[in-house]
């Protein structure tokens, strides 16, 4: 009768939580230990159909062997297909710069996979029961966490499930013991030298001793956390389409009004941000004060805070070298990133009414020319105007989004501006009646 209980409770679990269909196949992810071998047994005796991966990762020499002999005679008694991988894990973990627990890691999951795509199996279940997610959680607390961290262990990602979270250690065990399963200890297990195996074995026992109910409310606890973190997930995603806008070449801008109006707009960043680098402390940095023009930067990409908005892209890379240019030189830069010169007779040309293009006096100009990228201090004047104008003020009453202007270049004649690259020539070299020779400079790269 217990027997059914447990298979029953795992079939509700495995319905309640839509990990799969019972007709589907599963691949088991079967170490040998307590967890894996009951998920073995209540699989089996649910009538799913199922097969065994196993990995030895050759890190416990004999017992590493006699686990791998453990599986494959079990499988072999029940009739049950069996894969092993037999993996060099601390040469992999050296070559590849990582932790051992890392190593492992990517090595079980892709040899996994790998049986999947070969034999057909739909899922990867693995023995995770709620104590792991217990445990998850703490860690994640003492790391430091947002609403997705107090999930734990999640039922189910991609094609890996976890039909062993309706149940607690104590269940597993008392269910192993009952049915006479065997199972094999891993004596790695027994220490604390990992942080996991500290809260498991020093954490929760000092819990339950404040409170013998601990498991059973946490519980309650975190059903109550996976529902409130799907209303977050509601809000959040009617915020992303209200506050946050994918401009045409790429880059988001993120209304700073609607963020600052939450009691603490550094967490709602963050949530929104996240995904593309950022730290909590950051976000805690951008919407402590508002300062125009001040750049974060996370690995992949970067945050500017505009007068209204935050702008939101992929790093850009800001190389930029200045180029002098002779008379006779027809491009500087190269055909991706440059400029194209090319000098008319203005008796043979007509001027075109565009001010992404430099049309000037030749004759007015000092060589060699100088294109570079625009200064604090610099100055011009615009065309049409009659007093020079700071290019800095001119880039505002453009409204040039900060994370463009560092990009913003100019031409240079005799250390005087004549161009705003793409955007404005200065009146003093502006094309007149008087004009003989007119030099055409155009960008390869279109202004924003």
């Amino acid at each position: 009768m217990v027997n059914l209980t447990v298979v029953e409770q795992l079939l509700n679990h495995i319905r309640s939580s839509s990990l799969c269909k019972t007709t589907d196949k599963i691949l088991l992810a079967v170490s040998g230990g307590l967890d894996s071998m009951v998920m073995f047994h209540l699989l089996k005796d649910a009538g799913m159909t199922i097969g065994v991966a196993h990995c030895n990762f050759q890190l416990r020499g004999p017992e590493s062997n006699d686990d791998e002999l453990f599986v494959r005679d079990t499988c072999t008694q029940y009739d049950i297909p069996c894969y092993v991988a037999s993996f060099d894990t601390k040469k992999f973990a050296n070559e590849s710069g990582i932790s051992i627990q890392m190593a492992a890691r990517d090595l079980r999951y892709a040899f996994f996979q790998n049986v999947v795509q070969k034999y057909g199996y739909d899922y990867v279940a693995t023995a995770h029961h709620f104590g792991d997610v217990i445990e998850s959680i703490l860690l994640n607390l003492v790391r430091g966490t947002g609403i997705d961290g107090l999930r734990g262990i999640v039922g189910r990602k991609q094609n890996i499930i976890r039909p062993m979270l309706f149940a607690n250690r104590d269940m597993i065990l008392s269910y192993a013991q009952t049915h006479s399963i065997l199972w094999r200890e891993d004596t790695s297990n027994e220490t604390d030298d990992y942080p996991r195996n500290f809260i498991r074995h020093q954490v929760i026992p000092r819990l339950e001793d404040l409170n013998p109910a601990f498991q059973d409310n946490f519980r309650s606890t975190h059903e109550r956390l996976l529902a409130a973190r799907e209303y977050a997930l509601a809000f959040l995603e009617g915020l992303r389409s209200s506050a946050m806008h994918v401009r045409p070449d790429g880059s988001v801008n993120i209304n700073i009004a609607q963020i600052a109006q939450v009691p603490y707009p550094a967490v709602l960043l963050w949530e929104l941000i996240k995904d593309t680098g950022f730290r909590y402390d950051q976000c805690k940095q951008i919407t402590a004060q508002h300062q125009a023009g001040k750049i974060f930067f996370s690995d992949t990409h970067q945050l500017v805070v505009d007068r209204s908005t935050y702008i939101l892209e992929k790093r850009r890379l800001r190389e930029f070298a200045s180029f002098t240019i002779g008379r006779e030189q027809h491009l500087a830069g190269d055909k991706e990133h440059g400029l194209v010169l090319r000098e008319y007779s203005s008796a043979d040309f007509e001027l075109k009414k565009d001010s992404r293009i430099c049309q000037v006096d030749a004759d007015k100009l000092k060589y060699p020319l100088v294109w570079r990228r625009w200064q604090s201090g610099d100055y011009f004047i615009p065309l049409g105007m009659q007093a020079e104008k700071k290019v800095s003020d001119f880039l505002i009453d453009l409204k040039i989004p900060f994370n463009h202007k560092a990009d913003v270049t100019v031409l240079e004649s005799g250390g005087e501006i004549v161009w705003i690259v793409g955007y404005r020539i200065n009146e003093r070299y502006k094309v007149t009646s008087q004009t003989k020779h007119i030099l055409v400079v155009e960008s390869t790269v279109a202004a924003d």
